[in-house]
């Protein structure tokens, strides 16, 4: 669900005991997140209200000890930007904030 006046897109997630992953398609027409420059800047993303950290370097699988709650922009082209978000077996929703939306 688009929320313009936040600037967000919110899902809803029933993960598994082992947590899970989302990868997401945001359309720029949709919703998009830009620097003043007009370049693309990093969405904000919150799960169950927190904000979670994005994974600058790819998302960490194996070696880290804890993988949950992280997120990698994972494919950019000039129509869409495509994130993955990890998240832990207790979370219920995510919130993907830009600062643009079509209203």
């Amino acid at each position: 669900m688009s929320d313009p006046s936040r600037k967000s897109l919110a899902l809803a997630v029933d993960p598994n005991s082992n947590g899970g992953a989302l990868e997401v398609n945001l359309p720029r027409h949709v919703i998009d997140s830009k620097n003043a420059a007009g370049q693309d800047a990093p969405f904000i993303v919150k799960i169950d209200g927190n904000r979670v950290s994005g994974e600058p370097n790819g998302i960490c699988v194996v070696t880290c000890s804890n993988i949950f709650n992280s997120f990698k922009e994972t494919h950019n082209t000039n129509t869409d930007r495509v994130w993955t978000i990890i998240f832990g077996p207790e979370s219920r929703f995510i919130e993907i904030i830009g600062n643009h939306t079509s209203t």
